[in-house]
């Protein structure tokens, strides 16, 4: 029961969490809804200290360095995510970033030597297809254009950056649990706000929202996510992770049905069968895989 209640706080958090992030971005810009989003992030996992203290003198200089420099990337590819909605489709976005860990899955059998079986192979393919049609216009493509979307192109950066890190967290997280290496990667978000303002030539300025309604979305994103990353981490601790792991990896269902029924943003039917294949994929990738 226990591990249930777990798997679905992970489903709820993770599938929700983005649609405030995508409301506030569209409003004030990804830049001001990121920051007041890390902020609140750092300040609710920061509750979560008096739990993980055992852990804290585990920590060395050269983790904490390197666990800092593979964090600034993991966050500012989630300011990217955040730009790319305020551009795109929340819906093509979505299911775009939430193909990584298939990524994870062969970079671990590349650099840890993980086993991977025939099933696990097959849909990554079937994901890999579905990213393929979701990103790739065969208009433009002829026109000599590759990602005519930059909201697509820059989806698809985050994603690439998220696998990265969840690739490597294993290291960290084995040497002193798993949430000093999340609270270490939130404490670069200054780093990766002022390479965003580098990066797209940003003069915007971290102010106070006027909209209330814009604030609370900011807030609620951070901890709607947060409690996710909690509740899925505590359940595999507590050795459920063959049941909050699979649900948890359903979470773009409910993000998809969600963001569809609210933004309503256009997207072309190729991309709409891209996303069914994409999500086909990611249910098979969470449920079938042994």
């Amino acid at each position: 029961m226990t591990g249930t209640i777990l798997a679905f706080i992970t489903y709820i958090g993770w599938g929700t969490g983005d649609i405030f992030g995508v409301f506030a971005s569209r409003k004030i810009g990804a830049y001001k809804a990121s920051a007041f989003i890390f902020i609140s992030g750092l300040v609710l996992a920061s509750l979560y200290i008096p739990f993980a203290l055992a852990d804290l003198r585990k920590i060395t200089l050269g983790y904490f360095l390197l666990n800092f420099l593979l964090g600034a990337p993991y966050i500012f590819g989630n300011l990217l995510l955040n730009e790319a909605f305020k551009r795109s489709s929340a819906s093509l976005v979505g299911i775009i970033v939430q193909s990584f860990p298939a990524v994870v899955l062969i970079l671990s059998a590349l650099i840890f030597k993980d086993a991977i079986n025939a099933k696990q192979i097959l849909w990554t393919i079937i994901i890999f297809a579905g990213i393929f049609l979701c990103t790739i216009d065969f208009g433009d493509f002829k026109k000599g254009k590759l990602f005519a979307d930059s909201g697509v192109k820059l989806a698809l950066i985050a994603a690439v950056m998220f696998s990265i890190y969840f690739t490597f967290l294993r290291v960290f997280a084995d040497a002193y649990g798993w949430f000093w290496p999340n609270y270490i990667s939130f404490m670069t978000f200054p780093i990766a706000l002022m390479a965003y303002k580098m990066i797209f030539k940003s003069k915007e300025v971290i102010s106070m929202p006027t909209d209330k309604k814009v604030l609370s979305a900011t807030f609620l994103s951070a901890l709607l996510l947060r409690s996710g990353d909690i509740a899925l981490n505590s359940g595999i601790s507590k050795g459920f992770a063959s049941i909050v792991t699979p649900i948890a990896g359903a979470s773009p269902t409910l993000f998809l049905a969600l963001s569809s029924l609210i933004f309503k943003d256009p997207v072309t039917k190729q991309q709409k069968i891209g996303i069914g294949v994409t999500l086909i994929g990611i249910l098979l990738l969470s449920f079938f895989s042994f």
